[in-house]
């Protein structure tokens, strides 16, 4: 397994980041910005990750790239960043797809994947370009995570995923994270998700 580089995600990969990101989520970001009611969802990611003021935005993100072509992605985000970002967030879902989004996605944070807890390093919209998958990015892109939270002194990382994901799942567990809650879905569109800890 060669090992890539993994940098801080730039404005000019938004097109492409924005693809990855709703990868990692499809049915959620399908659901909460319904393009019955707005743009293509790719389109809002792609905005909102050109801006610095939103959880979607690119200085919450790494990337695996090579010649612009991003390959793989994943945020890291802790309940300051979330928090700082709330309402700049929210503003650019309402101004998109109105209150009725605002609602699913404050619905979705509350039932499904709730937000950061204080002392976590919370690992977000973690995706392999198709292209790349069974060639280890997703591994680098777990330890590159490790790495970080040892780093900034955090003892404490968390992620949510789908708990029919069985490969990400076991990924995750190979790299010591442990299953916490099992969040039931809601709505017919959206799946169960289980929280998972790792301790450091």
């Amino acid at each position: 397994m060669n090992t890539m580089k993994i940098k801080p995600a730039q404005s000019h990969h938004a097109i492409q980041a924005a693809r990855l990101i709703r990868l990692s989520g499809e049915a959620a970001f399908d659901h909460i910005f319904s393009e019955d009611h707005g743009p293509k969802n790719t389109v809002f990611l792609s905005t909102c990750f050109s801006s610095p003021h939103t959880v979607f935005s690119h200085k919450h993100h790494f990337v695996i790239a090579e010649d612009n072509n991003v390959m793989a992605i994943l945020s890291l985000v802790t309940k300051r960043d979330h928090d700082q970002c709330f309402l700049s967030t929210a503003w650019y879902i309402f101004n998109n797809y109105g209150l009725r989004s605002i609602f699913k996605g404050l619905k979705f944070e509350m039932k499904l994947v709730k937000p950061p807890k204080k002392g976590v390093l919370y690992i977000a919209h973690v995706a392999v370009h198709e292209s790349q998958r069974g060639k280890g990015l997703g591994q680098q892109l777990i330890q590159f995570s490790i790495n970080t939270a040892l780093n900034r002194g955090i003892k404490t990382l968390a992620l949510d995923v789908r708990a029919d994901n069985y490969n990400a799942i076991a990924l995750y567990e190979l790299y010591g994270f442990k299953q916490m809650a099992l969040n039931k879905s809601y709505h017919t569109s959206l799946n169960d998700h289980l929280y998972m800890e790792k301790q450091l």
